[in-house]
């Protein structure tokens, strides 16, 4: 049973229970958007109040594409957009290239309309969370915006005065071009996954009513960084606030009043009034410590509380503005006998563990997941003991940020940049969008107490020191926007990486007995045993974590031998690999690549699908070819299947991980009824061999109908 929130406690009333669920499933609380948005508005955080209005537009638009994708996209005109429009309608948000493993989607220019209606007496700005690749916006047949700094970062358009004017109902044209193109998608520059297109996340309206006669700006965001002050022992540490807050008016300088209220505030307590100096209608503040109170609860893995505040301009002025919420946090290093750890709120943490995590479904859902989707996933965590997670490759979904803030887990999030080359970052156009691109992602994300890292350039070219100027200027620019954080990426350069000189954290991936050293089993531990020993000599003042490590598993291959591909081959490097991690005294952390199995780039759905058992639901793989990388046209290194089928490792992985650390997420709502042998390790390890009586189900099916096993 789950519990009902306590409307007195802050945190709990504004998270959703998660609950571990002993044996093999995890069930979420209340799949739909929580009773704290209203229905109509965005359902992540933060929220808007006052006379800052947000809808959301999600929901049936016209739709039309064209097949070979216009030509000279960057240049086409609304009359080219709306020629391809028919009958035919699609859900905002959804994505318009989702196709079955092996079969490629299509990559074209698609057009999507609606119609929306504009006052005369407000102002109105567009937030579209995720238009990919290439975005153009078009209102009242007037362009009003383009993205191109990547397809999956937020990004917003303020609509000209001329357009609500007319007091009417407007078309509202959106196109997105999915094609690989240095032009019109000079971000997208490759990687191991499919790169999905269309408005793949919601789209929003703000209205900012110019009802008052000084045309008071309203509030637009408001950024907390907490400010740890340590005192003698954890129990006497205080927090001060840096508080960023910025206009909807990009161009307001000059003084002006904001009110802000704590969710700490007593109900009937005087609201706070802060005066301010705008520049560029952005004003920073730092609120001692006397404004958290003693009361206020630190956000941990174990007890991830939250808080919220809300920012207006002054309330006689008709202004508006946002409930924000966010967690006190401070991410730090510490040093641990002769090691450098990662700390939370100043006390170093047991190793991180956890997975990567692409934003990718089953089916048609593939990019645009529902909130019970995302739950689902969350519960898989939960399940799995994860403490941490890596968001590959791109910015993420608003949602999934909400639901990590919650459990307690740490998070990875990271700029869209795999497979960039030395050329790429040579380039200085090429470089203002990748900035760019980080400041909408910082900007969409910083109140997440859950971010501990920021990251870029995923197995970039860093062991060419002429490349090194572009990791600093990534990396100067993450520190400027927000100093709170480690700023890093995934090295597969390891020792030979020659920037490393500006990541606060370092990172490897490495992939021993399934790329190098393939079959040999005792290569995860000297490989990882020889990068803790480099670590003391090279970066002894730095943390460090493994961010992608792993094996494949197809899903059926469920042999009591240990072929390459097979689940008892991938079980048996998962399980060297995370044992000679863990033991590792300088690692920090590590996430497993890849909780799931997930669809490869364009070039691995050239292998097409595997051969289907008739009927079978979900899918059962009767025959699949493993002479190619990408077998079926998946990556096969999650511990769940495509399905979110677990497969052996996922148990073995589970055992490991709550031997070593004690999942915090998992034992704050644990069952109180144990099952028979729930924590002893040699339990999850038997579990994790036996067959299960669903996989012999599936055998038996293959056979029924002809198939080979």
């Amino acid at each position: 049973e789950v519990p009902a929130p306590d409307p007195a406690n802050a945190s709990e009333h504004t998270m959703r229970q998660v609950v571990w669920c002993v044996g093999w499933t995890a069930s979420i609380a209340a799949a739909a958007a929580p009773a704290y948005f209203a229905p109509g508005t965005p359902p992540w955080w933060p929220q808007f109040v006052g006379s800052h209005r947000a809808t959301l537009l999600d929901g049936t638009w016209d739709f039309g594409f064209a097949e070979d994708g216009l030509d000279d996209v960057i240049d086409a005109t609304v009359d080219a957009a709306t020629g391809l429009f028919g009958d035919e309608t699609t859900k905002v948000p959804s994505t318009a290239d989702a196709a079955p493993p092996g079969v490629p989607g299509p990559r074209r220019t698609f057009v999507y309309r609606r119609a929306v209606e504009l006052s005369a007496t407000s102002s109105y700005r567009l937030q579209l969370m995720g238009c990919a690749f290439y975005c153009k916006v078009w209102l009242d047949g007037a362009l009003v915006g383009a993205n191109l700094a990547g397809g999956y970062a937020p990004f917003v358009v303020d609509v000209p005065a001329a357009a609500s004017e007319k007091n009417a109902s407007v078309d509202l044209v959106v196109l997105a071009d999915n094609r690989f193109n240095d032009t019109s998608a000079p971000l997208h520059t490759g990687g191991d996954f499919w790169h999905f297109g269309g408005l793949v996340r919601s789209v929003v309206l703000h209205e900012f009513p110019n009802t008052n006669e000084k045309k008071t700006p309203v509030v637009w965001r408001a950024y907390v960084a907490p400010l740890l002050l340590p005192g003698q022992d954890e129990d006497e540490n205080t927090w001060a606030l840096n508080v960023t807050v910025a206009l909807t008016a990009r161009d307001f300088s000059g003084a002006l009043n904001v009110s802000m209220a704590f969710d700490w505030d007593d109900d009937d307590a005087t609201t706070r009034v802060v005066a301010l100096d705008f520049e560029d209608g952005v004003a920073r503040t730092v609120l001692a410590d006397d404004v958290v109170p003693s009361t206020a609860r630190a956000w941990t893995l174990r007890d991830p509380a939250l808080h919220t505040v809300s920012v207006t301009t002054a309330v006689d002025s008709g202004g508006g503005g946002v409930r924000e919420r966010f967690g006190l946090r401070a991410w730090s290093a510490v040093a641990v006998d002769d090691a450098t750890r990662l700390a939370l709120n100043g006390a170093a943490l047991a190793t991180l563990t956890g997975y990567n995590h692409h934003t990718q479904w089953p089916d048609a859902t593939a990019m645009s997941p529902s909130d019970a989707d995302l739950d689902r996933d969350i519960g898989l965590l939960a399940r799995a003991g994860a403490t941490y997670v890596r968001g590959a490759h791109y910015p993420q979904d608003q949602r999934w940020l909400d639901r990590l803030d919650e459990l307690g887990v740490a998070m990875w999030e990271e700029a869209l940049g795999p497979g960039v080359s030395v050329e790429n970052l040579a380039d200085e156009a090429f470089m203002q969008l990748q900035l760019e691109q980080l400041d909408q992602m910082v900007a969409a994300s910083f109140n997440h107490p859950s971010i501990m890292t920021w990251g870029f350039f995923n197995e970039g070219p860093s062991e060419d020191a002429s490349a090194c100027a572009a990791y600093a200027a990534m990396a100067d620019r993450l520190k400027a926007l927000d100093a709170s954080r480690f700023v890093t990426w995934a090295s597969n350069k390891e020792t030979n990486d020659q920037c490393l000189a500006h990541a606060s954290l370092v990172a490897f991936n490495s992939y021993p007995a399934w790329y190098s050293d393939p079959g040999n089993l005792t290569a995860p531990r000297a490989h990882w045993t020889s990068v803790n020993d480099w670590i003391a000599d090279a970066i002894p003042d730095k943390p460090f974590v493994v961010s992608e490590t792993g094996a494949g598993g197809i899903y059926e291959w469920d042999n009591a031998t240990d072929p390459y591909w097979s689940l008892n081959y991938q079980n048996e490097i998962l399980g060297a690999d995370v044992e000679a991690v863990l033991d590792q005294p300088r690692f920090s952390g590590l996430t497993i690549w890849h909780l799931f199995d997930f669809k490869g780039n364009d070039g691995a759905q050239d292998a097409g699908p595997c051969d289907y058992v008739p009927d079978s639901d979900p899918p059962v793989c009767a025959y699949i070819d493993t002479s190619v990388s990408r077998p079926g046209g998946l990556n096969h290194k999650g511990v769940v299947d495509y399905w979110r089928r677990p497969k052996p490792a996922f148990d073995l992985v589970t055992a490991l991980y709550r031997d070593a650390n004690e999942a915090p997420s998992v034992a704050a709502a644990s069952s109180s009824k144990k099952h028979k042998g729930e924590g002893d390790i040699e339990f999850y390890k038997e579990h994790a061999t036996k067959k299960s009586a669903r996989m012999q189900q599936n055998r038996a099916h293959r056979r029924r109908h002809g198939f080979a096993g």
